[in-house]
């Protein structure tokens, strides 16, 4: 059995065994002060240390965010929203699996950022667990984060108090988050100098800011983006900058009716939540864009100047980012833009001569879908076939395996390949080259060279 008590910097905490017994199961470990009160709407403040030990048996509350429970209906209630959580702002905890028998055994460390548009989601969604890795020698961290109006809010009066910038709160968590995994994880039996961020949609936008974030430099050595990464333009129009996002700010107070800051700050998380709900429906400018889960995304990471001191996109376009070890993902059946974006990124990753980056692309149509969709790959890179209502067969728990092994060994080596495979070829310039991840077969393929050039260049542009 793994190890169940770890000394944190904070406290004792006690996990217990997960559903394989051999590996153990920390939930709701806090890395941050509750971000409530007078700390809405502040960067996340260090926790206050705790007497005896702390308990980590249950999931901490998701992050105030629109229901989507499986009563709700929808293919991405059915798939992954299929429990009704409780909510709160009280939210800045993560969950860890861990192998190790003692402190000593210094594994490889995954963290896990979860999607939704910087809008929704939560670090325990059903198809999310760890012991898939565990099973292959890898701790997995999964991180929450603060949400919508509550991880994302810039203002006038903010920016004043907080010497120049506002927004953010949310990447501002998941750095804090990272930063606690290096001062902890040791403790679980991890190597905080072999960590890999991953993520997926919205979780997999935080990775490509955080990889281009001067703050987080050193705090992780791989990085795979699912869908969502590589070279983006912003969420919208309104956090392209703060001066938008400050603008954004004022209407969203005007409709709620509130005179100021402090006003604000004592709404409860529940009439805030209900008035972005509104916000978010109606036009407030002639550059509203739609959002990726219907309305609009008014409020999302902002290029701010100062948190990020350049707009993530230029620092990609330009080639100011760190030489990592790099793997992004796309799949078939969602947006084109998502696997332009990673070929973007892919090619001058290349062209600058940098460490090799892999790419994939997901084409498997999974049993009783009609497409490979958005978020197909979930399931089968966790390993949780089981907690779906799809009826996955022996063909899929096999394409698990495969992906659960591919993502381990890139975690553990940098490469997704296993000893002496050579299947996944990493991309060459110019050559749209990526793993087609289909039925039985895994092939590299070429995508189409005209219309890559084509899409590649508005990217770059």
């Amino acid at each position: 059995m793994a190890l169940l008590k770890a000394k944190t910097e904070s406290g004792w905490v006690e996990g217990m065994p997960a559903a394989n017994q051999l590996f153990s199961v920390f939930r709701g470990v806090p890395f941050a002060a509750p971000p409530v009160g007078a700390l809405r709407w502040k960067e996340p403040q260090p926790l206050e240390p705790w007497e005896g030990v702390r308990p980590c048996y249950r999931f901490a509350p998701r992050a105030m965010q629109e229901r989507m429970a499986s009563e709700g209906g929808g293919i991405v209630a059915k798939e992954f929203y299929v429990g009704d959580y409780d909510y709160s702002e009280d939210c800045l905890y993560l969950n860890i699996w861990t192998p190790a028998k003692s402190a000593e055994e210094r594994l490889p460390v995954a963290v896990y950022v979860h999607g939704g548009g910087h809008q929704t989601g939560y670090s325990y969604l059903n198809c999310y667990d760890g012991e898939g890795f565990c099973k292959r020698g890898v701790i997995m961290v999964s991180i929450a984060y603060r949400l919508n109006v509550f991880g994302y809010l810039a203002h006038p009066e903010l920016t004043a108090e907080q010497g120049g910038t506002s927004g953010n709160y949310g990447m501002k968590d998941q750095l804090a988050a990272l930063l606690w995994v290096r001062r902890n994880i040791a403790a679980f039996g991890g190597d905080p100098s072999r960590v890999t961020l991953f993520g997926q949609s919205g979780g997999a936008s935080s990775v490509a800011n955080l990889c281009a974030l001067p703050a987080a430099e050193g705090l992780f050595q791989r990085a795979i983006m699912q869908s969502g990464g590589g070279i983006r333009k912003v969420y919208s129009y309104w956090s392209s900058s703060l001066s938008h996002a400050e603008e954004a700010g004022e209407k969203f107070f005007e409709m709620l009716g509130v005179s100021g800051l402090e006003e604000a700050r004592r709404l409860s998380a529940e009439e805030l939540l209900d008035g972005y709900t509104k916000f978010k429906m109606v036009n407030i400018g002639e550059m509203d864009t739609p959002s990726l889960i219907g309305g609009y995304m008014r409020f999302a990471p902002v290029d701010d100047g100062i948190f990020f001191p350049e707009p993530v996109t230029k620092l990609y376009q330009e080639g100011k980012y760190p030489e990592l070890d790099y793997m992004l993902t796309s799949t078939n059946g969602e947006h084109k833009e998502t696997t332009f974006q990673n070929l973007a990124f892919a090619e001058v990753n290349a062209r600058l001569g940098r460490k090799p980056c892999y790419l994939a692309y997901f084409t498997y149509v999974p049993p009783g879908a009609d497409c490979a969709h958005h978020s197909v790959e979930h399931h089968y890179v966790f390993q949780t076939l089981s907690r779906s209502f799809r009826p996955y067969s022996g063909r899929d728990w096999e394409l698990s395996n495969e992906l659960a092994d591919y993502w381990a060994n890139f975690m553990k080596y940098g490469n997704p390949n296993g000893m002496g495979a050579e299947t996944w070829e990493s991309y060459e310039a110019g050559q749209y080259n990526v793993l087609e991840i289909a039925g039985d077969e895994r092939r590299m393929i070429s995508l189409d060279k005209e219309m890559c050039d084509s899409e590649i260049r508005s990217v770059l542009e």
